[in-house]
């Protein structure tokens, strides 16, 4: 992440260490598994099981019973006592020498003696909990130098849970130890910036989000005179540390402001870098409920709240009010008018690399299963959900963490950190097998659909779809619903109405077998969805009816029902009676936070007020729209709005010329529906101002879209304004082709109020040119 991919061979390269004992057995099990005798590396047994057995036996020096060996690596089928045997008789050419039996098994038990082996996690941590202080600097340095990588990389194992999750622990606690080996290297170094830098590098990669140690780093390029360097790894820090959704407490921006001091003494190092908070760890009153707040405070370093402290670490508030009154007095923590905060950020990461790995991950879940039960208010809060989740090391919990944070993103119209966040989660629940990893990943398609248009749409409905029908054989009825919706809306919002209007279908047959609300959603959306498509209307209704019954009898309030209802109203010509429906939709969605859903009320609204003529109040309207609009994704609704105001602005001013120019932009979201609205509404203001061949080129490339996407009413009424234009052009042939063409439009169920506007069209040509 560095930008240095042979940052260990680098790092190896540049400090001196003794060699290994030529005469000594050596296991290395740091970085890829490597057996050393006499100097030589040996030829490793090829089955991954065999050497995850060996290093298991080296971190267990005692006696363990086969039985235990065979459930941590083998299952039933495999025959484990046979293939136990198999994986002994290979390891004891590897550990045992003639006149040195080091590998012991007898019928019960196996024991790997290793008394004579050099293991190198073993003496990182022999050293670590030996006291480094007193540890010469060679010492240090040999056994930083023998870290190559992650305990056991490559051998996780993660189909055997046991082994899996005790090599997980080990890779944590030979980090935590390699961590605080490195941070006294360079630290006992800073005399010697040239001599500390490849310990802080090392430090860096290890634990690239931790601001102390690139600031540490920062430290020693600015003592070496080297600033370039120094100010790219404060930029990379802060970007890291913003990314991962962690706080920054101020050390890196210190480091940078401050001077270098090549000419410091020990003495001038150890005042500027105070070491009585490391030692805090001892201190007789860090005991009881106040070490165990302080512990709760670190997981929130540097700024915990005594809000969320009371709330997860199941102190009352009065013995968390005295273990405060501890750690003040002691300095531990501060209190001004920000709040609490550590006085020292190295005590805080102290204290949590103190905790073991299995407390922790269990104090993580407990913080993120807090903050999931309540809303969220604030990006940092959402950001802190995301950390505690993947910190608990439950995939489910950091896949739901990722989903709540990307829908408080997108009810704030935060779309690319929501976008962020769906992506995140979509990798997360590659990990995962079964209904929850289907139904996960519906979820975070429909976040990711609303956050940002998809780059392959026709990929991304596929995709969709298949989820929808792995839901469906899972029992997922909620979720296959969800998928086939998500389906239809990304098609219709391409034009693919047919497939839309089956998958539509398909959303609601999914739910018939589900509960109340969810066959509430299921009719309301699909009617919602038939409504939009002018298909199965009588359908629509019968479902409408239904999911408003239902909806009342169990108290249930859903947008789309309002949706459909004003739809359908739309559809009859009670222009009224629609308004009504579509105020109440926009409401619902404004307080569910579903701003497309707002949007498409919005948009509906407005198409009444154009075919009522009522400029003056759409245009009123397309402010709300354009400020909507660009909180929106990145789609054709920002577009749209701007069109729709230039159009108001044709009407009221006569200005034609920003109507065209935001065309343009409408036509490259490719949203042909939208495009032929308002394309339709300009050619009805062309003919009003005798413009009429502008309006036959406006009407016939509406005419197009509404073939493409075979929309009824819209070509109908392309074909009657095409009509009205040939009249006035003297085309006759033109004429009644259009004519002819409107009045077979017009036995098919078309919209009434188009149906009026087209009668308006044919028969009263004056009437129309007056308006």
């Amino acid at each position: 992440m560095t930008g240095q991919p042979s940052a260990i061979g680098d790092y190896t390269a540049s400090v001196t260490s003794p060699g290994p004992d030529m005469n000594a057995l050596t296991l290395n099990l740091l970085g890829d598994l490597e057996v050393i005798r006499d100097g030589q590396v040996l030829s490793l047994p090829p089955s991954r099981k065999t050497r995850a057995l060996l290093a298991y036996l080296a971190r267990h020096p005692r006696p363990l019973s086969r039985e235990h060996l065979c459930d941590l690596l083998w299952e039933l089928p495999d025959d484990p006592r046979g293939s136990l045997r198999w994986s002994l008789s290979k390891l004891r050419r590897l550990v045992d020498t003639p006149g040195r039996l080091r590998l012991r098994a007898d019928r019960l038990g196996v024991c790997l003696d290793t008394s004579d082996i050099d293991i190198d996690v073993a003496g990182l941590h022999a050293l670590c909990n030996g006291g480094l202080a007193e540890a010469d600097i060679e010492a240090l340095e040999h056994t930083a130098t023998r870290y190559r990588g992650p305990f056991l990389e490559g051998l996780e194992l993660d189909r055997f849970h046991d082994f899996h999750g005790w090599c997980l622990a080990e890779r944590e606690a030979a980090i935590r130890a390699q961590t605080t080996l490195l941070t006294t290297l360079v630290e006992r170094l800073a005399n010697s910036p040239q001599h500390a830098l490849p310990h802080a590098h090392a430090w860096v990669r290890l634990a690239p989000f931790n601001e102390t140690a690139r600031a540490q780093l920062v430290r020693l390029l600015l003592a070496l005179h080297r600033p370039r360097e120094a100010e790219q790894q404060l930029q990379l820090g802060v970007r890291l540390i913003r990314e991962a959704g962690l706080p920054l407490n101020g050390q890196l921006l210190r480091a940078w402001r401050a001077k270098p001091s090549p000419t410091a003494t020990s003495e001038s190092v150890d005042t500027a870098t105070p070491h009585a908070p490391l030692a805090v760890g001892n201190h007789p009153d860090l005991t009881g409920d106040t070490l165990e707040v302080m512990r709760w405070a670190a997981l929130f370093a540097p700024t915990p709240d005594f809000t969320t402290l009371s709330q997860v670490s199941g102190l009352d508030t009065n013995r968390l009010g005295i273990a405060l009154e501890v750690a003040e007095r002691h300095q531990w923590l501060s209190i001004d008018a920000r709040g609490l905060r550590f006085t020292h950020s190295a005590m805080a990461a102290e204290l949590y690399d103190a905790i073991s790995p299995v407390r922790r991950q269990t104090m993580h879940r407990r913080i993120a299963e807090w903050l999931a039960a309540g809303p969220l208010n604030d990006m940092q809060q959402a950001n802190c959900l995301v950390h505690h989740a993947q910190a608990s090391g439950d995939l489910d919990l950091a896949t739901r963490a990722m989903i709540e944070a990307g829908r408080f993103c997108l009810r704030n119209c935060a779309n690319e950190e929501a976008q962020r966040f769906a992506q995140q989660g979509l990798a997360l629940s590659d990990g995962m097998t079964g209904t929850r990893r289907v139904c996960l990943a519906i979820e975070l398609h429909d976040i990711l659909y609303s956050a940002a248009p998809l780059a392959d749409w026709e990929a991304g409905a596929g995709a969709v779809v298949a989820l929808a029908e792995q839901a469906l054989e899972h029992g997922a009825l909620a979720h296959a619903r969800l998928g086939y919706q998500l389906a239809s809306h990304i098609r219709w919002a391409h034009g693919q109405w047919s497939d839309a209007h089956e998958q539509t279908l398909q959303a609601e047959r999914a739910t018939r077998c589900g509960d109340d609300r969810e066959q509430v959603i299921a009719m309301a959306e699909t009617a919602r969805c038939l409504a939009m498509l002018e298909r199965d209307l009588g359908q629509a209704a019968d479902l409408l009816e239904q999911a408003r019954e239902l909806a009342t009898r169990q108290h249930i309030g859903y947008p789309a029902i309002p949706l459909a209802q004003g739809l359908l109203s739309l559809h009859e010509d009670r222009f009224d009676k629609a308004a009504g429906y579509f105020r109440e939709a926009r409401t619902l969605c404004k307080a569910m936070g579903d701003r497309l859903g707002e949007f498409q009320a919005q948009e509906s609204l407005l198409l009444i007020d154009l075919e009522r003529d009522d400029y003056q109040q759409a245009q009123e309207r397309c402010v709300q729209l354009q400020e909507l609009g660009k909180r929106l994704r990145d789609g054709s609704e920002a577009p749209y709005a701007d069109a729709a105001a230039a159009l108001c602005t044709y009407a009221l001013e006569d200005d034609s010329a920003p109507f065209g120019v935001a065309l343009v932009t409408l036509r490259h979201a490719d949203a042909r529906h939208r495009l032929a609205t308002l394309l339709l509404q300009a050619a009805r203001l062309d003919l009003a101002r005798a413009r009429t061949e502008t309006a036959r080129q406006r009407a016939g490339e509406a005419l197009e879209h509404a073939c493409v996407l075979e929309r009824l009413s819209e070509q109908l009424l392309a074909h009657a304004l095409l009509a009205e234009c040939a009249r006035r052009l003297g085309d006759e042939d033109d004429r009644r082709e259009h004519a002819r063409t409107a009045e077979a439009l017009l036995q098919e169920p078309i919209a009434a109020w188009v149906r009026r506007r087209c009668h308006t069209l044919l028969e009263q040509p004056a009437a129309e040119d007056e308006a």
